[in-house]
């Protein structure tokens, strides 16, 4: 790798204040980073820039990998809550499975929004579309912040529908629903207060100015590289570099 070509990737984590404590090597540059935000942007960085240098992740950048791995789920895990998955494609090709815990426990009726959008189990709504994810976008991914979809009816962020008619009231900001607690927060999307729809989005860092404001209403627990991979394909804009589609979704029924 020529010096020119390092020094612009290393511009670019120091651009975004990546520089503390730790340091990965790949071949003979090294790349330093920080917990300052999440792993997921350095993640994101190395899978976008160097996958196509190495085949496998140096030794060190698979332990820190690991590392952000078990810091999902944020929470204990209620086996009384549901659990439901995404499977995501970027472009044409499969991405991989993301399983969700929903909060059912705090916040049932937004939880079970979510799972029957899932499921798809209730049919057509107002819009005359499905009330199902399955086929619908992630419209807008902002790296080291989030990644949205949920728009099921025009796919631009501007539609959406809850099985419950066109929009329903913020349900709790208590414990759980109040706190977005890093990456694998799973919240809802909305246009103000008591707003909520379809949409949503899973948070990739910590986004606490959002407490309050949004419901948040489950927790990634597998598969939370899969939205690392999403999220490389996002810009500052929102704007996405090929399409990220939910190609099948529903509940996966706990024994």
């Amino acid at each position: 790798m020529g010096g020119a070509e390092m020094s612009e990737r290393k511009h670019t984590l120091l651009h975004f204040s990546l520089i503390r404590t730790l340091y990965i090597r790949i071949l003979s540059c090294t790349y330093p980073y920080t917990h300052t935000h999440s792993e997921a942007l350095v993640i994101s960085y190395f899978l976008r820039s160097c996958s196509l240098i190495v085949p496998l992740p140096p030794k060190m950048f698979r332990r820190t990998f690991l590392s952000a791995e078990r810091r999902i789920p944020f929470y204990p895990i209620n086996s009384n809550n549901p659990i439901v998955f995404f499977d995501i494609s970027i472009g044409s090709q499969l991405a991989g499975r993301v399983e969700m815990e929903l909060f059912k426990d705090v916040v049932p009726k937004t939880a079970e929004n979510f799972r029957a959008l899932c499921t798809g189990e209730k049919g057509v709504g107002r819009s005359g579309k499905p009330l199902w994810f399955k086929g619908s976008r992630f419209h807008r991914v902002i790296p080291q912040f989030m990644c949205q979809g949920g728009d099921f009816t025009a796919g631009n962020g501007t539609g959406g529908e809850s099985i419950y008619g066109h929009k329903f009231p913020d349900e709790s900001f208590a414990g759980r629903a109040g706190r977005h607690f890093g990456p694998g927060t799973l919240s809802m999307a909305n246009a103000g207060p008591n707003t909520n729809g379809s949409q949503f989005f899973i948070c990739t860092a910590p986004t606490e100015w959002l407490d309050g404001k949004h419901v948040v209403f489950g927790q990634v627990t597998k598969g939370y590289d899969v939205i690392i991979k999403v999220e490389t394909q996002g810009s500052q804009s929102g704007a996405t570099r090929q399409p990220i589609t939910v190609t099948d979704c529903g509940e996966i029924k706990q024994e």
